[in-house]
């Protein structure tokens, strides 16, 4: 009506020419849905000068009796397992490196102080000058 190509208006709002084609032939199952086909409406309205809201109305009126877009309804699990060997076994490990500190520093540290107590720098058992 205005002497304008698909091409210019898909070029100036950045609207595939697939989409600008189903909006002129009003075949709205070939368009994304929703809040899209109203802003593709207001984009061609705004740059073809036309009145925006009267033609988002006048969609509104052709497609007010037509389905939605389809939801697809994902199952959820109720409980995730988890796995709990990992951190079990770290926890195991950390306290076994705790009991084993605790373990060598008690028993080196008596020595230690024998050693320190007696004025002797003897070595320990084992080592050798």
């Amino acid at each position: 009506m205005r002497g304008v190509t698909i091409e210019e208006i898909s070029a100036a709002t950045r609207i595939s020419t697939r989409f600008l084609e189903a909006l002129e032939s009003e075949q709205w199952d070939e368009l994304p849905g929703g809040v899209f086909n109203r802003g593709f409406i207001r984009s061609v309205a705004r740059f073809l000068g036309l009145d925006e809201d009267a033609l988002v109305a006048e969609y509104a009126l052709e497609t007010k009796n037509r389905p939605g877009p389809r939801l697809i309804e994902l199952e959820t699990p109720s409980a995730m397992p988890r796995n709990w060997r990992t951190p079990i076994a770290a926890f195991v490990a950390f306290i076994l490196i705790l009991i084993g500190g605790w373990f060598a520093y008690s028993r080196y540290q008596s020595r230690a102080a024998a050693r320190s107590h007696n004025g002797t720098t003897a070595p320990l058992s084992g080592e050798s000058h």
